[in-house]
């Protein structure tokens, strides 16, 4: 999808050690807020809470879509772990029966047993074993001989491990070892820049095409199946495997990811039984879509589920493209979501005048859109995510469908509260270059995000009309540069509008809380390269395009670097400053318009060049002293975040009769109950979810009795 993201994840227990608040400046100004998210550190990154306090005012039934809908999501959570790494999923079933059954019973610092929580919850928040941000992949603390010892416990205990004996275990786990310890071995997830001797695809470790194929293998190949498909090479030939289920009367044979699908959509199904008769109808083509893998089934798909607004809605199927570095796989993505009317207000006022702020834009009329149809915006709360939840979705991405029948764009209120509350207006402080901004800072920044998101999803990716010789839509013609050139195109939307007079409907203070939103764009361009604490290059989509844009703000004038105090062998402080307001508008509006027409016109070139020069190096001592600046307040490289728990409660013949929420779980046990729900049917599933007290000794009970499924890849 084209969505603004946030760094992911879930909780973790046995939990790492805690960290006390900051006493900082940056920390005191949320502390009171911020410890109401907080729940652990692990590493630099934080474990914060997602609340979803308008659950129990759902109807009965809404509450019954939500908990089948948050089943289906769990049911296709391994198609993501499989899509980001060959082992991602044996490593995944490994490391869970080890830590349920083969743990030394020792959790003091150091232990073995303190080594594997900590791992597999950044192994359950990263969604396998590479960075989501750098695409960098980590290893283990613990040694190959200490797993192994305890895979062994865990096997004698009973863990539903896949082979016969000991000896299998141990052959089994040597061919392991290179994913799991080796940090040479496939060490990018998407690789933009491949080293001598590999293109994009060789030197990736995401599965999006099979081991051995490369660029030029594909040059002249025609995919049928561009976004839900894997291509192979099969006795020398390549060979699209769709990802489908198959269809009941056998028509349409089984692909692959087919006994996953088929779990989903049975979730997909209960749920339609609650689900109003638009929703019902929209979910009805999900299944479809499933079974046959057929784009055009997705397409009627996305339109039935652009016609309906239900309380609560999904975004379920194979979305953002991207983890492929040709932009073109889609990776499965679930978000399980309901309406907040709190946060409605600026969604609303931009979508009813999208018409307006289009026919401003500042690229050529010829590609504005004439008829915007008008998009439904709303803010949500999300209760389940995979993978990490976004602040912002403006979906569907096929721009054909986006241009007849317009988008859907959200603004995500209680990842947005989290994320603001541990990272973004602590930042902002620190990044501020003197007292008074630091004040408005405090003052402003949360707003300032929430317009600048809801702009990013409503407008910016929703906005421009391409040349209709585009057969395919701009991202055939872009390649691996178009998701970094739409989430540049669709900040700067956001910036450019930032300042219109209508704003002022929302607040007296917009024009402040525009300015705001300016200096924080320079904020989070500059912090940035704190996600990234080794080499000098960026890799991931957001990242390249924010960097790109700062540089062609540079280079205007509109914007400059200021480096205050230092000296005697002490670093500076490095800030990126706001010139001239008006003149930062005029540049953004500069790059808006060249980005538009790039993309219309599928100029690969012109956005290749871009990115080249200005949205991939970095300057690696800025970055450190970034890292020291962030790592002194404390403040969090990445907020890792604890989904809501849903509880169902049944009656005697096994019915939802209500769904409770809970703010309790742990890291892991939310993970490991989630991998035993998704390989479960609906009845299964929800009986055992409305009994299962979630704590290590009852997962493990449920875990013991998955199927004894070969974990080899």
């Amino acid at each position: 999808m084209k969505a603004l993201f946030l760094a992911a994840a879930l909780a973790a227990t046995p939990q790492p050690a805690r960290t006390p608040a900051s006493s900082t400046p940056a920390a005191e100004a949320t502390s009171s807020t911020a410890q109401s998210f907080f729940v652990a550190r692990l590493g630099h990154d934080a474990i914060v809470r997602m609340f979803a306090p308008g659950v129990p005012a759902l109807s009965r039934d809404e509450k019954r879509v939500a908990w089948h809908l948050s089943l289906a999501a769990h049911a296709g959570e391994e198609i993501g772990y499989d899509q980001l790494g060959w082992d991602a999923v044996a490593l995944k079933r490994l490391l869970e029966s080890v830590y349920l059954f083969g743990r030394e019973g020792h959790a003091e610092p150091g232990s073995f047993d303190a080594k594997l929580a900590d791992y597999l919850a950044r192994f359950y928040g990263q969604t396998g074993n590479h960075e989501q941000t750098t695409g960098q992949k980590f290893v283990p603390d613990f040694t190959p001989a200490e797993l192994e010892a305890a895979a062994v416990r865990a096997l004698k205990a009973g863990a539903p491990l896949g082979v016969k004996d000991e000896a299998a275990l141990k052959a089994w786990l040597g061919g392991l070892k290179p994913s799991l310890f080796d940090a040479d071995f496939e060490p990018q997830l998407t690789s933009k820049a491949p080293p001598p001797g590999k293109d994009l695809l060789t030197a990736s470790a995401n599965t999006a095409y099979g081991r051995g194929v490369t660029l030029k293998d594909l040059e002249g190949f025609q995919e049928k199946n561009p976004l839900n498909s894997r291509v192979v090479k099969v006795d020398g030939k390549l060979v699209e495997q769709v990802f489908r289920a198959g269809t009941p009367d056998g028509k349409v044979p089984r692909g692959l990811y087919a006994e996953e699908l088929s779990r989903v959509s049975a979730h997909l199904r209960e749920a339609a039984k609650s689900a109003p008769k638009d929703q019902k109808a929209a979910l009805e083509k999900l299944v479809r879509y499933f079974e046959t893998g057929d784009l055009k089934d997705w397409d009627a798909y996305n339109i039935a589920w652009l016609k309906a607004n239900p309380m609560v809605d999904a975004n379920i199927g194979f979305i953002e493209t991207y983890v492929d570095a040709r932009g073109q796989k889609g990776q499965w993505g679930a978000l399980i979501n309901y309406r907040d009317a709190r946060e409605n207000r600026v969604m609303e006022l931009i979508a009813r005048r999208a018409q307006e702020f289009e026919n401003r834009m500042p690229w050529p009329d010829a590609y504005k859109r004439k008829k915007v149809a008008t998009p439904v915006a709303k803010a949500i709360n999300l209760v389940t995510s995979y993978p990490g939840p976004p602040a912002g979705i403006n979906l569907p991405n096929e721009q054909h469908i986006r241009e007849k029948y317009g988008s859907k764009s959200v603004l995500v209120s209680n990842v947005m509260e989290a994320a603001a509350a541990m990272k973004r207006l602590p930042l902002a402080i620190e990044f501020s270059r003197t007292p008074e901004e630091a004040a408005k800072a405090r003052q402003y920044s949360v707003t300032a995000r929430k317009w600048l998101v809801a702009f990013h999803e409503v407008l910016g990716h929703a906005s421009g009309q391409v040349d209709p010789k585009l057969e395919g839509g701009p991202s055939r013609y872009l390649k691996e540069y178009d998701n970094t050139l739409e989430e540049a195109r669709a900040d700067l939307v956001a910036l450019w509008h930032a300042f219109d007079p209508s704003l002022a409907a929302l607040s007296p203070e917009h024009e402040r809380i525009a300015e705001q939103m300016y200096r924080d764009y320079l904020v989070e361009g500059l912090t940035n390269l704190n996600q990234v604490p080794e080499g000098d290059a960026f890799e991931e989509d957001h990242q390249r395009g924010h960097h790109m844009a700062v540089n062609f703000l540079m280079e205007k004038g509109s914007v400059t670097q200021v480096t205050e105090g230092g000296g005697e062998g002490k670093p500076g402080r490095t800030s990126w400053v706001v010139v001239d307001y008006g003149k930062m508008r005029a540049a953004v509006g500069e790059l808006l318009s060249k980005l538009m027409v790039i993309k219309a016109t599928g100029d690969y070139e012109g956005i290749r060049k871009l990115v080249q020069e200005k949205g991939i190096r970095f300057d690696p001592k800025l970055r450190d002293e970034v890292v020291a600046r962030v790592r002194a307040v404390e403040v969090p490289a990445d907020v890792l975040l604890i989904s809501p728990r849903l509880v169902p409660v049944v009656d005697g013949k096994g019915q939802v009769v209500d769904v409770k929420v809970r703010h309790d779980q742990g890291f892991i046990e939310q993970h490991l109950e989630r991998s035993v729900l998704g390989r479960l049917t609906p009845a299964e599933a929800t009986r055992v979810a409305a009994r299962l007290a979630a704590t290590p000794e009852a997962l493990a009970e449920e875990y013991r009795k998955l199927p004894r499924q070969p974990l080899s890849p």
